[in-house]
């Protein structure tokens, strides 16, 4: 991978473009088989369905998924040892088994997995708390998860792969040495228009708003907070847009009522928000009447004791299964009902990300999802991470490692990583520490920045 990051860095643009391009059709053969049509089909019937009948299908999951984790799972097999699983019917029931954690994974996540590395499709965890892990699905997992996303999408108009979207993420597209102020690159397998987060400065902006206005996208998503720093500009300078999405589909992040507005005021169509995780916890998902649903279908929301932090059960972690996981995020459910037609479980906010931000030495404005994917490709030895800014140009970097198993090159490769985002003017000071506290809230925080966010 390394080697060919060398290349892609050292390639022309439109070179580029075909590399991005060609990882687009790779993605697109382990995502839309016969599984994701199937679960299309069956996602688009399943919204029909009345709420007894929903859930007496999510307690059918539930108990089918239990069986397969005891089974396939040497660290679930030790954990349910002994438990009656015959008595695991409904979410009623998971009371009766024990609670899992993100250091539980960590230390066991090789007895944890159910399939090979070569049956699978891996993904990395970044997370508000800096911990990363490495999680495997199965190539049906990762297809009733896109479907599942896709159906959300469809229901408010926007058809993925068929209609033009541009994307907001973390990915590494533009080298650390380009000069040309082309802060995109172009997926033709989907459709989409990647671009960069970490080049959203003021001497930017400008070329951004021309390439959407070039492109045309009739869907917006991807970080929030980037996509709000983009309309935040545009409504600043009163720059008229050449065109009207359908959506925007804001991920990784907690949107505000304030940078809703915003993008809807700016972009002139609804933003429909979404909650889920690298993990694969169960989606919930925003109607055309802004009501937030709870996709039964995918899994189970628990709240842990008498509060709003959630225990997710995810039915589609079959590679990695999740089952009374202390994901660490806080959402709080509803007992209305909507009047889309889809009648479901109902939760009313979602509480659980991190808006916390670090600046590069320039002054550009990095998110908290973007900070979090920095640590995505660190091994398991590590525990907890914390960043810390004071001062403009520099930041410094508490690692909670485990210290038997972390060796000091990950360090370097921690360093190349934030050097290669925040450039070399931005100071980077890496401490080993014996514990990261926790906040008076009870949650760790990733960021800790103390310039104003005024700048």
């Amino acid at each position: 991978m390394a080697i060919l990051e060398k290349i892609y860095d050292k390639s022309p643009i439109l070179v580029q473009n075909i590399m991005v391009s060609i990882k687009g059709l790779q993605n697109n053969w382990h995502r839309y088989g016969k599984t994701y049509w199937e679960y299309r089909e069956f996602y688009s019937e399943f919204d029909s369905w009345s709420l007894e009948k929903k859930i007496v299908h999510q307690n059918t999951k539930l108990a089918e998924f239990v069986i397969h984790a005891a089974q396939n799972s040497p660290f679930y097999k030790e954990l349910y040892k002994d438990i009656d699983l015959s008595k695991i019917l409904s979410a009623n029931d998971l009371s009766l088994l024990p609670i899992v954690d993100k250091e539980q994974l960590r230390k066991n996540m090789d007895k944890v997995f159910t399939i090979p590395k070569k049956d699978s499709i891996e993904g990395h965890t970044g997370g508000t708390t800096g911990k990363s892990l490495v999680v495997r699905f199965s190539y049906d997992d990762m297809m009733r998860i896109m479907a599942l996303l896709d159906h959300f999408k469809a229901r408010v108009g926007f058809e993925h792969r068929k209609m033009r979207r541009a994307t907001f993420n973390g990915k590494h597209i533009i080298p650390p040495n380009q000069k040309r102020k082309v802060f995109w690159r172009y997926n033709i397998a989907c459709k989409q228009m990647i671009y960069s987060s970490f080049h959203l400065a003021d001497d930017n902006y400008q070329a951004y708003v021309d390439s959407l206005n070039s492109f045309k996208p009739q869907a917006i998503d991807g970080f929030f907070t980037s996509m709000c720093d983009v309309a935040g500009y545009i409504e600043r300078y009163s720059i008229p847009l050449k065109f009207k999405p359908i959506a925007i589909f804001p991920t990784s992040e907690t949107l505000t009522d304030t940078g809703r507005a915003l993008l809807e005021r700016v972009f002139k169509c609804p933003v429909y928000n979404q909650y889920a995780s690298s993990e694969g916890a169960p989606y919930i998902t925003e109607c055309s009447k802004h009501k937030l649903h709870i996709e039964q279908s995918s899994g189970i929301f628990e709240h842990f004791e008498d509060t709003d932090e959630v225990l997710v059960t995810s039915f589609n972690t079959h590679g990695t299964p999740l089952i009374r996981y202390r994901i660490g995020d806080s959402i709080s459910f509803s007992d209305e009902t909507c009047t889309c037609g889809n009648v479901s479980l109902m939760a009313k906010n979602i509480q659980g990300r991190s808006r916390d931000f670090l600046y590069t030495a320039e002054g550009v404005k990095i998110n908290g999802g973007n900070v979090a994917n920095l640590f995505k490709n660190m091994p398991n030895a590590l525990i907890r991470a914390q960043a810390i800014q004071n001062e403009l140009n520099s930041i410094t970097i508490l690692l909670e490692v485990d210290k038997d198993t972390y060796k000091e090159k990950y360090d370097q490769l921690l360093l190349k990583e934030f050097e290669h985002k925040f450039g070399l003017n931005t100071h980077i000071t890496i401490q080993h520490v014996d514990e990261i506290p926790r906040e008076k809230s009870g949650k760790y925080r990733l960021i800790k920045n103390y310039i104003s966010t005024n700048s």
